[in-house]
């Protein structure tokens, strides 16, 4: 996904997606010619959010969910000679917490994105999380049953192939459940206030999955006499573009921005 911001210098900023973003779809045209200062500037950079696992530090892909030939694909560097710009790799799920982690959403929470794949973005005490290798919140490949069906990637009993064959039988209620029994293991280790559901496949059923995720954490929160986690479907996650996109949008952007207007929460 790429994104950009309109209106960085005041108070209406907002993520525009592809069908907007004209001046990248030119091989760096738009770019070069505002360095040159034929026109105003239009980019500082180009925020890349993508489906892990990935290195955000070199901005190299790894065995992401699907695509296994990508492994080794240094797409930060493609794309910035492509396009004459700095390029920023991450996560999608990375890009859509720090959007929510820049717009207040909670001090620690968790963004849980199930598409082709599932994984999480955490911001921990006001921090993106991205761990040493910048490797955290691979939540998909968690293993909840020793003898499950095998996943992608070599393990059984994962939680995204649980959640995918569920949706494949059409058991969206099975599909929510297993989501939520990963989310109260999150809650458990990480303590986050606030659990937030986005992926495509999140927005065919918003309700159905705030649902099976709320019940599970209200369970473990009986059980263990802690406060009940707040979960919701995440910006856009109820629209036909929704499954969170937008959030996705807003914190590629800000993956070049928030650095440069001093916006960016401090990270480990």
């Amino acid at each position: 996904r790429g994104a950009g911001l309109r209106g960085v210098g005041g108070t209406g900023a907002r993520a525009v997606g592809d069908g907007d973003a004209r001046a990248a779809g030119d091989g760096g045209g738009g770019a070069r010619a505002a360095a040159e200062g034929s026109e105003p500037p239009l980019l500082l950079g180009a925020g890349l959010a993508a489906p892990g696992p990935l290195d955000h530090r070199t901005g190299v892909l790894h065995k992401v969910s699907g695509f296994p030939g990508l492994d080794g694909l240094p797409l930060a560097a493609a794309l910035s000679e492509r396009l004459g710009l700095p390029v920023v790799l991450d996560k999608d799920t990375n890009a859509a917490a720090l959007g929510r982690a820049l717009a207040g959403d909670a001090r620690a929470f968790a963004y849980l994105h199930l598409g082709t794949g599932l994984g999480a973005g955490l911001v921990l005490d006001g921090r993106l999380y991205r761990g040493p290798r910048t490797g955290a919140g691979e939540l998909g490949h968690q293993v909840v049953r020793l003898d499950g069906p095998p996943c992608v990637c070599g393990n059984r009993g994962c939680v995204e192939a649980l959640c995918l064959a569920a949706l494949a039988a059409g058991d969206t209620a099975e599909a929510a459940r297993v989501l939520g029994t990963a989310a109260a293991n999150l809650v458990g280790l990480l303590d986050v206030e606030l659990v937030l559901l986005g992926g495509h496949r999140i927005a065919a059923a918003p309700e159905a999955f705030v649902r099976g995720v709320t019940a599970a954490l209200d369970a473990r929160a009986s059980r263990t006499g802690t406060e009940p986690v707040r979960v919701r479907a995440a910006e856009g996650a109820s629209g036909a573009a929704g499954g969170g996109d937008g959030a996705i949008a807003e914190g590629a952007a800000q993956l070049v921005l928030a650095p440069l207007f001093g916006r960016l929460p401090a990270e480990e």
